[in-house]
Formats: structure tokens, C-alpha cells, sequence
């Protein structure tokens, strides 16, 4: 009985389910602004501990640990493109955990000219999402979680919101250092179009793993995406080979094994000695495949970061290869509000 509000806000969820076709609007909700998870290959939805600013994509991953945490993050992406967010965690008893999490993307400001080439001033463009997530744990080993967010869209003169969901449930067993997730992101609709057309809002179903080796002070984490579409492969980056009997270029089929890998991101962190130091790393077969130069791959798809502790503070840091120009850094401070007296 007392699930019962849960599983109502969970169909309402459903009810809004956007199909998964064409190319969908509001993908700036897949940026990751965390450099923890930025560092891992860009997913880790599996790590229950105390680090809130996953939470804002997995609300199960809520917990006690999180309980007042509080974290800032700032990203520097793409040319002046930067990256802030804030997340913030509180236990409740009679209704479960809490997370609240802000996320903003500034674009920069932008000349405008009109047809004929006169300037006509400048403008700006920027993302915004408000999270709002819930968990509670079912048993001692099993957490279900559900967020709303609101996305808001603003370039130039054109405006867009949207209210989406997400949905996921942790399973945690603490004697062998495993967890498990299945998470469904993105579900929603549009609430206000960029003009009269509708678009859909692609949704994401994902599982995802971790476990620290017994022997070593060393986590593991493994995701698998996008399980609602398979074939997500790039349309821009097609593979050409030579026909030996004409002699003409033909397009090169993708190997189901490629198409497989393409779903997967992995990644480690290691804790040296289980001292206040963790050194990262992770791989995105996604990216490495679609953003790299053949003639120059470099380390695309490939990502690393540090983390570390002084006094009461954590600080991270991630560096994220996307391909030759494009190299992205996160940095992150979180606390606990306890020790401000909160």
C-alpha cells in the first residue's frame, strides 16, 4: 500500500512514452556534466555510493550516504561552450530519498545578420533542465527511483519545453560488492514546439553493472544502451570497400559484432591502498567508431580522471577524448551540508 503513489507516478510516465524515431529534439539532456562519470566512458549507472551527482540521471541510485550532499560542477566543452550544474540530496523517512539537481548549458553569444548581410546584433543560446527524483528502497537489496524533468530550450527566438522521466531500479548486494541497474531515460513529450511542427524525444533503456574485485581496491562498470534500438550506427560515417570484379566502391556492411560493441561503455576506477585518491578510466566504442580519423584515430573514445579528498571535500576532474578537435574537461567540488551545521 504504501508503493502505491510510486507505481501511479510510474504510469504516468509511461502514458507520456514518445516513439523512438527520426531524430529526436532535446538531445542536450544526454550531455553528461558529472567527471566521474564523464571519466568512465560517459555512463555509470550502477555505482551506489555517495556521489549525488550521478543520482540526477539514476534516481535510484539515491541513498542514505547522500543524505545533505551537495555538489557543483562546471565543464568545458566544445569551443566557449560551458557546462554547470548543482545537485543536492535529503532523506525524508515518511517518503523516501530526495535529489534536486539544476543543469545549464551556455552556448555563448552569437552575431546575427540578416539576408542581405547587414548586422543586426547579437544573441544568446542556452539549456536548461530542473531534475526532481524519488527513491525508496523495496528490500534490503533492491531500490526503485523516478525523476521529472523540465527541459527548457531558449536560441535566439525560438523557444522549447518538455517534461520527461526517468525510471530505475538498483539491485545491491553488499557481500559480494555488486550492483545492478536497469534504467529507462528520457521518457516524455514536448509541451512547447520550436514552431508548429511536434518532435519526438528519443528515449534510452539501459543496464548497467559494477563490482569491486575482492583482492584489489579496484571497481568495475559495464553499460549496455540503448537496448530499445540496435542499430545505431552512424548514417554519416558509412564504410566503403572496392568491388574487385567491377571495380566500383561499394558501401561496406557493419558486422552484427560492431553493431553490438557500439552499445557498449566501460570502465574502472581504482582506489589505491583505499586511501582518499581514485584514479579512473574508461572507453566509449560508440564514439571511438563514428569520431575517429582513419588515417589519425589518436585516443577517441578513450577518458581518464582523478579524484580526491581533502578534509570534508571531494574534488574531480575528467579529461574526455571525442575525437581530434574536440576534447572536453569536468571539474566537480562536493561536501556534505552537515559540516556547515545544516
Amino acid at each position: 500500500m504504501q508503493y502505491k503513489y510510486v507505481i501511479i507516478m510510474c504510469f504516468f510516465a509511461l502514458n507520456t512514452l514518445a516513439q523512438n524515431g527520426g531524430e529526436g529534439v532535446f538531445l542536450f539532456s544526454n550531455i553528461e556534466h558529472s567527471p566521474r562519470v564523464s571519466s568512465l566512458g560517459g555512463s555509470a549507472i550502477a555505482f551506489y555510493d555517495n556521489d549525488v551527482s550521478i543520482s540526477s540521471n539514476v534516481p535510484s541510485l539515491l541513498n542514505q550516504k547522500m543524505n545533505n550532499q551537495i555538489a557543483f560542477t562546471f565543464g568545458d566543452y566544445f569551443s566557449d561552450i560551458n557546462l554547470v550544474s548543482f545537485s543536492f540530496s535529503k532523506e525524508f523517512k515518511k517518503i523516501g530519498f530526495l535529489g534536486l539537481s539544476l543543469k545549464s548549458i551556455n552556448y555563448g553569444n552569437f552575431e546575427r545578420f540578416s539576408n542581405e548581410g547587414y548586422y543586426e546584433g547579437n544573441f544568446s543560446a542556452s539549456d536548461q533542465i530542473i531534475s526532481l527524483g524519488v527513491a525508496r528502497n523495496i528490500s534490503e537489496k533492491l531500490s526503485f527511483g523516478l525523476n521529472f524533468n523540465f527541459l527548457n530550450s531558449f536560441y535566439e527566438t525560438y523557444n522549447a519545453q518538455a517534461i520527461t522521466s526517468n525510471i530505475s531500479t538498483t539491485y545491491i548486494n553488499k557481500d559480494k560488492n555488486f550492483t545492478a541497474t536497469f534504467l529507462v531515460k528520457n521518457l516524455g513529450r514536448q509541451i512547447n514546439n520550436y514552431s508548429s511542427e511536434s518532435e519526438s524525444i528519443d528515449y534510452d533503456i539501459q543496464i548497467g553493472i559494477s563490482k569491486e574485485l575482492l583482492y584489489l581496491p579496484f571497481k568495475y562498470h559495464l553499460t549496455y544502451t540503448n537496448i530499445n534500438n540496435f542499430d545505431i550506427s552512424s548514417p554519416y560515417k558509412l564504410g566503403y570497400q572496392t568491388n574487385v570484379q567491377t571495380g566500383q566502391l561499394e558501401v561496406k556492411e557493419e558486422t552484427i559484432a560492431k553493431t553490438f560493441l557500439r552499445h557498449i561503455i566501460i570502465g574502472g576506477e581504482l582506489n589505491p591502498y583505499k586511501r582518499s585518491l581514485f584514479l579512473r578510466g574508461g572507453f566509449n566504442f560508440q564514439r571511438r567508431f563514428d569520431l575517429t580519423d582513419v588515417y589519425f584515430p589518436s585516443a577517441v573514445g578513450f577518458s581518464f580522471g582523478i579524484g580526491f579528498r581533502v578534509f570534508s571535500y571531494y574534488f574531480d576532474y575528467s579529461r574526455t577524448f571525442y575525437h581530434l578537435s574536440g576534447i572536453t574537461n569536468n571539474f566537480s567540488i562536493t561536501t556534505n551540508l552537515r559540516n556547515f551545521g545544516f
